[in-house]
């Protein structure tokens, strides 16, 4: 694994790309925390974390599964001006995508709705923590298979939302899936990288 499709692409303000991000893109992030470095380790991945994104009045919000909050929504803003209130940029690279289906212009703009509702139902759903455990145990082990729950890693909450649209991401053979399968997936295509 690893993609390297994302490598030199066009990085653009986010002023300017708030006006490029349509509902259903998607954020991949690269992040230089402990935890992240970790997350790409192990997935053998540039990326650590995966979201949705939601252009709302305006706004573009960031629909996502975080460790400590579970699913949540916060405005993109919050990544490049005050990541988790800190008043800092998020340390690390944010990239969005685009999956052809959402891309389509003749993409029926109800499974959008769907995908929104079922991302709005599912806010405040723990994070799967014990998914982390049957990772590190698929891989170092080979064995545990991924079951489904109703908490959701990041990846597995994109995953569960792109199903509205009737689109099936990319997983490893043990059913499990990563920032990196999405990123990877043949119909993600990468539009550009955020700056601040």
């Amino acid at each position: 694994m690893g993609t390297s499709k994302f490598n030199g692409i066009n990085q653009i303000s986010y002023q300017l790309a708030k006006s490029k991000i349509k509902t259903g893109d998607i954020l991949f992030c690269s992040g230089r925390y402990l935890v992240s470095e970790m997350i790409k380790k192990l997935s053998n991945s540039v990326f650590s974390h995966v979201a949705l994104l939601v252009y709302w009045n305006e706004r573009v919000l960031v629909l996502e599964s975080v460790e400590d909050d579970g699913v949540r929504v916060v405005p993109l803003s919050h990544y490049l001006y005050n990541y988790e209130n800190s008043k800092e940029k998020y340390n690390g690279e944010m990239y969005v995508a685009r999956h052809v289906v959402v891309d389509s212009s003749d993409f029926d703009k109800e499974k959008i709705k769907s995908m929104c509702g079922k991302a709005i139902d599912l806010l405040n759903r723990n994070y799967d923590k014990d998914e982390i455990a049957k990772i590190v145990a698929r891989i170092s082990l080979g064995i545990v298979r991924h079951t489904e729950d109703f908490e959701y890693m990041c990846s597995e909450f994109v995953d569960e939302c792109y199903k509205q649209l009737e689109i099936e991401l990319s997983r490893d053979p043990m059913g499990f899936i990563f920032p990196e399968h999405i990123a990877a997936d043949p119909y993600v295509k990468p539009l550009f990288e955020i700056t601040p």
